[in-house]
């Protein structure tokens, strides 16, 4: 379909995860930088109360946002008609559809099409785990029908193409993007964060920012920060994010003996100058998509840690502008966190190269100029030009 001129694009931007995190920035990103003289974006969004702040934030920016909920069942009867229904009523010109997790939300794309949406984009954002034969054909079936699949990172496509027979030619990559700081912004709080934790040369201040679930590592990086303790080498390393493991992982922390080590922080409502304030920002994620809080660390152009796993590798390259380290690797975490300790002038030279990559080629305004050129395909209208900023969705797209 093509519009008419002065006439705005409906788009409805839909995301069923129950959580604020990565995908709900990603959402929040593109929401307030699409141009709206040609778009009027509305969002859906579960109707959990943890998302209240959320939607509240987005209607605060003049956003219209519906408290939609998952239809997580064939037998949902009376949740495919009210979501049919919404749609029938709204008739947007492009449904954009952000799944959190692989099983997330499969009937809305069906409902879509079934309501008369003419063009559906289907964005995944983690490596997929394994599903259920009926999961895997409903998501199969998803994402043939889509007009556009996007994935955050290369690993992310590669799932699609080897768990569920998508063309490589059909994904396209969109990577995330970071805010970048301005350093005085962020400069007297990070003092403050240094000076609470008395951080210096041999007490490094080191961050593992994230929920607090089995996803993010947690356990192995206590693991290795008790063995680094065993070797003599001193540390306070903070601990930003809440989740279900949070008092598992104080447990563990007291039976390996680092509990006066380890300050658990809880959600922070601003994460950036303690990552500004870090030596180091850690990551030590069993899987991964392209993870924000790896971004914004290397925004601030800290040196970072972290596993080998989904996306990271396209971001960092080992011992240029970052360390890696294999998934479960007790060892080989403590002997990265070692070298970080000792070498301090090598770890900040790291932080500088990423900084350098992040602040050029992944910035927020690639990432809408990327989902632009996705839905101006899709919709068979002529891209703009390219504004600056968009080489980080290009280079992206190309991998």
């Amino acid at each position: 379909m093509r519009n008419t001129p002065g006439e705005r694009l409906k788009v409805v931007l839909a995301e069923s995860g129950r959580s604020v995190g990565g995908t709900e920035r990603v959402v929040w990103e593109l929401a307030t930088r699409l141009s709206p003289q040609r778009f009027d974006v509305r969002v859906w969004l579960s109707p959990v109360p943890e998302l209240d702040e959320f939607a509240a934030a987005l209607q605060g920016r003049g956003l219209a946002v519906d408290r939609v909920a998952e239809v997580d069942s064939r037998w949902d009867w009376r949740g495919m008609l009210d979501t049919w229904l919404r749609l029938r009523r709204l008739r947007p010109a492009l449904l954009h559809v952000h799944h959190v997790w692989p099983a997330a939300d499969r009937y809305l794309c069906m409902l879509a099409r079934a309501a008369g949406v003419p063009h559906v984009v289907v964005t995944e954002h983690i490596v997929g785990q394994s599903h259920s034969p009926s999961q895997r054909a409903l998501k199969r079936d998803e994402l043939v029908r889509a007009d556009a699949v996007t994935a955050v990172c290369g690993a992310v496509a590669d799932t699609l193409v080897r768990d569920y027979g998508v063309g490589r030619d059909r994904v396209r990559v969109v990577p995330n993007g970071a805010e970048v700081p301005g350093e005085e912004a962020e400069a007297a709080v990070a003092r403050e964060w240094r000076e609470r934790f008395h951080a210096s040369l041999i007490r490094p201040l080191w961050t593992v920012a994230g929920r607090l679930e089995e996803q993010k590592g947690h356990a192995v990086l206590l693991d290795a920060l008790a063995e680094l303790w065993k070797r003599g080498l001193d540390y306070t390393l903070a601990v930003a994010g809440d989740g279900s493991l949070r008092a598992p992982l104080e447990q563990r922390a007291r039976e390996l003996g680092i509990e006066k080590k380890i300050r658990f922080l809880g959600a922070l409502d601003d994460v950036g100058p303690l990552l500004a304030a870090s030596d180091a920002v850690l990551l030590p994620s069993l899987w991964e998509g392209l993870p924000l809080i790896l971004l914004e660390a290397m925004a601030r152009s800290r040196p970072v840690i972290a596993s080998e796993v989904g996306g990271v590798p396209e971001l960092v390259e080992h011992g240029v502008n970052g360390h890696l380290v294999p998934p479960r690797d007790v060892a080989a975490l403590a002997d990265a966190l070692e070298l970080f300790h000792r070498k301090t002038d090598r770890a900040a030279r790291m932080g500088r190269a990423g900084g350098e990559l992040v602040r050029r080629d992944y910035t927020w305004q690639a990432v809408s100029n990327g989902f632009e050129a996705v839905y101006d395909d899709v919709l068979g209208l002529a891209t703009f030009t390219p504004s600056d900023g968009r080489e980080g969705a290009r280079r992206g797209a190309r991998r």
